[in-house]
This record gives structure tokens, sequence and C-alpha cells, in this order.
């Protein structure tokens, strides 16, 4: 028999019998379930689950969404169901750096990342080829134009494409927090150090100045608050004194790579849950 896999993500305010009424209703709505990953954050008394399971071919959303809708209500729950079928669309933002629009486009083509990717878009011509040789659409905005005309000309982009998601792959551009506002949520930025350290422009200078012993990267929510959005993932590795910025910059790319990729794959995953201004990723 055909099955599709569906995701269900679920926050709400701990209370008893939480697992138990989710469940049963997932079996009697014939699903199985494939993976279940639950937490309850004792500072805030706050309950989030994320479950994937297994339907039938002939399942309908409509008839999930009855059952679960009067447990939801009890509960005060905020839920979504997601069809692991339907694969989001994700722009990559670029300006001159490749490194992580590379990391992102062969992942995705070793299948690493279940999405698609329609669109890139920069504010320079200099990567253009590699969207070619991807076979992927390329556009080029013209910043010059001032932030309010250039950032309508992106959201034209984005529509067009139908976008899902926006990856900021190191577009070294400050977006307004109109265009944040309008993707709350939906914009993934990677920022080259460890957050919320060395915010801003330079950040491997910053860190050399200050003699640290580690270096890192911080994939994020992009917010109006320069660098200052929900982390979803980090990384660090060690750097010695006797390096120079320019090798915290060739090192540091590796983590950048990584870091990323792994924002981005959580994102897909429906594994990250945003409560208050922080992130809370449950798989």
């Amino acid at each position: 028999m055909n099955q599709q896999t569906v995701t269900l993500t679920i926050t709400c305010s701990d209370q008893t019998g939480l697992i138990s009424a989710i469940t049963g209703c997932i079996a009697e709505s014939g699903g199985n379930i494939l993976n279940l990953a639950q937490h309850t954050a004792t500072d805030i008394d706050m309950f989030f689950c994320r479950i994937s399971f297994a339907v039938g071919a002939d399942f309908k959303n409509t008839n999930f969404t009855s059952r679960f809708e009067p447990i939801a209500e009890k509960f005060s729950m905020d839920w979504k169901l997601f069809n692991n079928s339907e694969k989001k669309r994700v722009a990559l933002l670029v300006s001159k750096t490749s490194h992580c629009l590379y990391e992102i486009l062969l992942k995705h083509a070793d299948g690493e990342l279940d999405c698609e990717i329609p669109v890139i878009i920069s504010n320079h011509p200099d990567l253009a080829h590699i969207a070619t040789a991807f076979h992927i659409p390329f556009y080029q905005v013209d910043t010059g134009k001032g932030k309010e005309a250039y950032e309508a000309d992106l959201q034209g982009i984005l529509e067009k494409y139908k976008t899902d998601l926006v990856v900021l792959a190191r577009y070294m551009q400050v977006m307004s927090g109109q265009f944040c506002k309008r993707w709350e949520g939906r914009i993934i930025n990677i920022h080259h150090g460890f957050l919320p350290a060395f915010k801003g422009a330079r950040p491997y200078h910053q860190a050399w100045q200050k003699g640290v012993k580690i270096i890192g990267a911080t994939g994020h929510f992009a917010t109006e608050d320069l660098d200052q959005g929900p982390i979803i993932f980090q990384d660090v590795i060690p750097v010695a004194d006797t390096c120079s910025v320019d090798e915290f910059i060739r090192m540091g790319k590796d983590v950048e790579r990584r870091v990323l990729v792994e924002a981005v794959r959580r994102y897909l995953r429906h594994s990250i849950f945003l409560h208050d201004g922080r992130t809370f990723v449950i798989e």
C-alpha cells in the first residue's frame, strides 16, 4: 500500500495527558508513528512536540483536523500539520563569497536537504556562473537605487518563485526591519562569528583583536536587530594564538558551511520551535 508521511508540531503549556491525547488521535486516524520527540521546558512550563507519522495514500488532512481540533482546543495548543511530500522552496541570497552557496547546492544535489531551490539572488554578478552550473535562475538586484526600492524588487522575485524560506548565504546587506518582519521566522542568516559575541562587520577581526581561543559561526533567524535573531545552530573550532586574521577567515569557512547547512536542515525538518524570541530545537 502506498504511504505518505506527515509531521505534526505542537506548542502549549505543559499539562497532564498531552502525549496520550496526541498519540491516541494519530492512532484513531490510521497513523503509524515513526518518530516522536518532545521536550518540556521546565523553566517556563512549556511543552514542545514534533511527531512524524506514516499514513495511507487516502489520508485527508481535513479528516485528521476534525479529530484533532477538539484536543488542540482543550489543551490550548498551537499546532501545525505538514505533508512531507510538499517540498519547501528555498531562495538563496549571496554577494561575492561562494563557499556557503556551494555547500548548500552540493548538499541539496546529494539529497541531504529536502527542498527545492528555484532561484539565486545577488547584489553582485560574481556568482552568476555558479547558478548557471547548477541550472538555477540568477537575478542581480540593484542596491544602489535605495533600500526601499531594491527590497521591493527583491520581494517581487521571491513572490514570483513562490518562496517559502529565504537563506542569506553570506549576503552582505543589512535587511530592513520591514523586510525582516514580512519574512519573520522564514529568513535564515549565517553569521561568521559566535553570537552574541562579535556582532556586525568583520567578526574575525574583532575576535583576533580579543585573542580568542575558539572561533565559530551562528545560524539564526534574521530580525530587525542586526545579528540578534533567535539562534538555530552554532559550532566552534579551536585556534592558536599564532594564527593570523587570514587564517581565522580560512578556518572559519568550514564552520560556516556546516552551521548554515544544519540550520537549514533543521528548518526543513520542522524541528525549530520559536517561543518568546528564542528557539527550541526538538528532533
